[in-house]
């Protein structure tokens, strides 16, 4: 059995042109399709095994969070679906959530909290599906308890 990962998923403005339209995103369409998220390439994620952590990023910062119910999913054809502008994307693989584990934190937290602990500079590795330690995450919940709270 693959042991459990904490990672970081990043989110295009191109996709989602404000962080208020990926937190509304995450809350609602995430959680209304079953926590099933698309992957455009199926090889810009290596699988991440059920019960891992997933960290949703925006920018320079962590907006939220959710927890791995079913691991990444390979299609055999490209599946068709619309954007959040509209747009038709053809997407290769997916990650299934458990929708009641999605979260946002408020506020967002800031990357330059994290980055002395991170081996690389992920806000400028823009494509980073990042591999964290779990000390990370441990990390990532003690900032967001001291700073404000979480949004389910």
């Amino acid at each position: 059995m693959a042991s459990l990962q904490v990672r970081v998923f990043p989110h295009s403005r191109e996709e989602f042109p404000s962080e208020d339209s990926l937190l509304t995103w995450l809350l609602t369409a995430l959680r209304g399709r079953g926590g099933v998220y698309f992957l455009r390439n199926a090889n810009s994620v290596k699988d991440v095994p059920p019960g891992s952590i997933v960290l949703f990023r925006y920018g320079s910062k962590i907006v939220g969070e959710a927890v791995v119910s079913k691991g990444k999913e390979v299609f055999a054809d490209k599946v068709k679906d619309r954007t959040l502008t509209g747009e038709q994307a053809e997407y290769e693989a997916q990650v299934t959530f458990v929708p009641t584990s999605i979260r946002l934190y408020a506020p967002a937290l800031s990357l330059d909290l994290l980055q002395p602990h991170l081996e690389k500079d992920i806000v400028k590795y823009a494509g980073a599906y990042t591999d964290l330690d779990w000390n990370i995450y441990g990390i990532v919940l003690q900032e967001v308890v001291r700073t404000g709270t979480f949004i389910a």
